[in-house]
């Protein structure tokens, strides 16, 4: 967590950095004395306390090249005059505090925007992580007719074992071409199921000791069936109640529920 403190006031940094080491001595804090000090530097600040006033460019139009920027710093503003925060809301600022301010108000305040923050950056990774997710196909190498083959684990619709073999059922992009007739886009290995289920995800799951079925493909479903393009595709006895969490699972993941 990265903390920074921009105002032309000296003791009014050095009272907000104690207050904020009495809450946390983790935290990593870096002092401004004007707002350029902090639109230049390199620091990316979590949380930043904010002065209204001060000589050159002032607070709020700092907050507002910061928004500007992209950044989604959490914003807490200091200032001597209430009124002035009004225009907060345009920069979507956090907080503010009003000087003079007592340690119960300033602690409240560090507390809150600590939380925030956490909040703030969860929210981001995940963000990140579901765009990276987007962008990276994982694959897994498989041995067809003594050539080893990449394949891309997003295309399978569904897998399944006969004769000591494992075959792959691919689709297009569209599912047009997920048929259990259609050899063309069946990809055939020795293999263990077990193995694909360990390594496929939780896009995948086994609805069947013969059967793994791609969530992103399934089309309709009962209790006794599952559907995967005109592949009708057998439940087990007693699988049903966990494909059935399994595939609301997939959905809330890939909608961000």
């Amino acid at each position: 967590m990265k903390l920074a403190i921009c105002d032309d006031d000296k003791r009014m940094r050095d009272l907000i950095e104690e207050s904020v080491r009495t809450v946390s001595e983790s935290i990593e804090i870096e002092v401004f004395s004007d707002a350029s000090g902090i639109l230049d530097s390199a620091f990316d600040a979590d949380i930043l306390f904010l002065d209204i006033q001060m000589p050159g460019m002032d607070g709020m139009n700092a907050a507002r090249a910061m928004r500007a920027e992209g950044k989604k710093t959490v914003i807490v503003f200091v200032t001597a005059l209430e009124e002035q925060v009004f225009q907060a809301f345009d920069v979507g600022a956090f907080n503010y505090i009003v000087k003079p301010f007592g340690k119960k108000r300033i602690t409240e305040v560090i507390k809150s925007a600590i939380k925030q923050a956490e909040k703030v950056n969860y929210i981001e990774k995940t963000l990140a992580e579901k765009e990276n997710e987007k962008h990276t196909d994982r694959t897994i190498t498989v041995k067809v007719r003594g050539t080893n083959t990449r394949v891309i684990l997003s295309e399978i619709a569904y897998a399944e074992i006969f004769d000591r073999r494992i075959i792959l059922h691919m689709s297009d992009k569209d599912g047009s071409a997920i048929s259990s007739e259609n050899t063309e886009t069946q990809i055939s290995y020795y293999g263990r199921i077990s193995e694909l289920e360990k390594v496929s995800g939780q896009d995948f799951f086994r609805v069947h000791r013969a059967y793994l079925v791609n969530l992103a493909y399934v089309k309709s479903y009962d209790s006794k069936s599952v559907w995967v393009g005109d592949a009708e595709i057998p439940v087990a006895r007693g699988k049903y109640p966990n494909f059935v969490k399994a595939y609301l699972s997939y959905y809330t993941r890939r909608e961000g529920l």
